[in-house]
């Protein structure tokens, strides 16, 4: 196994023994000794690669979030509703973690990564025909803000409309 897949490996044991013991009890309960022990990891791997719960949530959710970028279509831009449809595409899948971050507070960190992956395909140039809306102080800020809170209320509800649907309301809105 290579660095880089024993890491992922880590990475991704460490997010779901966090998970494992967050639907047993608040996160604020649980021990950094606990989590450790759960995900069969060291101490010492944990401060060295994130110091914090909120840090291995964020970077395994980044990581999860390349998937969305692979199941985009493979052409140079992207439309805003092809976007949206799958990224809320990936909120439902993961739906059962996704409500577990969310009842412990964690939607921050959903706007942090949607952030930050936004950013990094406006970077590429990777979508088409966006406002140049976008390049006003905070805007990003409030779309990323705006796109997870609507996420989370759509979880909330058990998914009432489909993933297509909230797409083309954003890129409406948008």
């Amino acid at each position: 196994m290579s660095p880089q897949e024993q890491k992922q490996q880590h990475l991704a044991a460490t997010y779901r023994a966090l998970l494992q013991l967050m639907s047993r009890k608040p996160m604020s309960l649980i021990s950094i000794t606990e989590l450790c022990q759960a995900a069969q990891v060291s101490r010492t791997y944990f401060y060295r690669n994130f110091g914090n719960f909120d840090k291995i949530i964020f970077t395994y959710q980044i990581q999860y979030m390349s998937h969305y970028l692979r199941g985009l279509p493979n052409t140079p831009k992207v439309t805003l509703t092809k976007l949206m449809a799958n990224y809320f595409e990936i909120i439902q899948q993961d739906a059962v973690n996704n409500r577990l971050l969310l009842q412990n507070g964690k939607s921050l960190i959903f706007t942090q990564t949607f952030q930050t992956v936004f950013v990094a395909l406006l970077r590429q140039d990777r979508i088409a025909t966006h406002s140049q809306i976008i390049n006003e102080p905070y805007y990003l800020e409030f779309f990323s803000g705006a796109v997870v809170n609507l996420a989370a209320t759509w979880l909330q509800h058990d998914f009432p409309e489909s993933p297509t649907y909230l797409a083309q309301q954003v890129a409406k809105f948008a």
